[in-house]
C-alpha cells in the first residue's frame, strides 16, 4: 500500500476498466449477482487505489455489497473513494470473518487468497467463506494463474521489487478445484480471464501513451481487447492472468476433487 501512495496506480484507466469489466462479466454470466441479496468482497485494494474498483457497481446490482480488508489504511482510503457502499467496508481478516453463519448469498474474492505467506491459509480462508455463505450460496474466486506462460515473469518482477504488492503462490486450475472441494464447495465452472501478460500489458500501454501517437495507443488497446478472445479457446489456461471459478456451498465439507467443466 505504501508503494502506491503519491503516485499513479500501476494500471492505467484502460487496463483498469478492462479488469473491472471482466470480473463483472464473470459474476453476471455465472448468475452470482442476486437482486435484494447480500454480497461480500474479500478485499478493498481495487477500491482503495485503482481504476478497477467494483464495489459501487456491485452495490447497485444487489441489495447490500459489503467488503473487508486486513489493512486499516486500505479501508480508510477505500471509504474516501466510495459512494453509497462506503459504510459497508470494515477492517477484518478473511481467515476470521466478523459475520454470522449464512450471512451472504455471494462472496467475491478477486485475487485475495493468493497473497498469503503460508499456502495453508487458502484452505482456512475458503472454509471461513463457506461458513458465512447461506445454503446454496456462491463463491466467485480468482487467483494468480500458475499455468499462465508469463507467470515466471511476474514472479521475477516481484523478487526484483517491481510489484506494488506481495505475491504469494499462484495456482493451477486443478489445484483450485481441489482446494474448493476440500473446503466444502461444489465447483460449477472454471475459466481463466484477462488474457494479457500483466507486466507486458502495463509496459506496452505505458510506452504507447508516452509516444503521444494516438494511432499507436489505439492499436495497443485494440490488440489487448482482441486477446480476450483467447478465453474461448483450449489455450485459455496458458494465456489467462487469473484462474477463476464459481463454486456453490455444499451441504457439508467433503474431501476430493470437484469435476467441473470449463467456462
Amino acid at each position: 500500500m505504501r508503494r502506491l501512495e503519491g503516485r499513479a496506480h500501476y494500471l492505467d484507466s484502460f487496463l483498469g476498466e478492462l479488469k473491472r469489466r471482466e470480473h463483472l462479466r464473470l459474476l453476471r454470466d455465472w448468475g452470482a449477482l442476486v437482486p435484494r441479496s447480500r454480497l461480500l468482497k474479500t478485499d478493498l485494494f481495487e477500491e482503495a487505489v485503482g481504476p478497477d474498483a467494483l464495489l459501487d457497481a456491485l452495490h447497485a446490482e444487489v441489495g447490500e455489497a459489503h467488503a473487508i480488508d486486513v489493512s486499516a489504511a486500505v479501508v480508510q482510503r477505500a471509504r474516501r473513494r466510495l459512494g453509497a457502499a462506503r459504510a459497508l467496508c470494515q477492517v477484518a481478516d478473511v481467515r476470521a470473518l466478523p459475520y454470522a453463519d449464512g450471512s451472504f448469498s455471494t462472496v467475491l474474492s478477486t485475487s485475495t487468497l493468493d497473497h498469503f505467506e503460508d499456502p495453508a491459509d487458502l484452505g482456512k480462508s475458503l472454509r471461513e467463506i463457506r461458513r458465512v455463505l447461506a445454503a446454496g450460496g456462491r463463491l466467485v474466486i480468482t487467483l494468480d494463474n500458475r499455468q499462465n506462460l508469463f507467470d515466471p515473469l511476474l514472479r521475477l518482477a516481484s523478487r526484483l521489487g517491481w510489484s506494488p504488492y506481495y505475491l504469494g503462490r499462484s495456482y493451477r486450475v486443478d489445484e483450485l478445484r481441489r482446494e474448493l472441494s476440500a473446503a466444502g464447495f461444489e465447483v460449477e465452472a472454471t475459466t481463466a480471464i484477462l488474457h494479457n501478460p500483466r507486466m507486458v500489458a502495463v509496459g506496452a500501454v505505458r510506452l504507447a501513451r508516452w509516444s503521444r501517437i494516438p494511432a499507436l495507443v489505439t492499436a495497443v488497446e485494440r490488440l489487448l481487447l482482441e486477446a480476450q478472445r483467447l478465453e474461448r479457446t483450449r489455450w485459455r489456461y496458458s494465456t489467462g492472468s487469473f484462474v477463476a471459478a464459481v463454486a456453490r456451498r455444499a451441504d457439508r465439507p467433503r474431501a476430493g476433487i470437484a469435476h467441473a467443466g470449463g467456462h
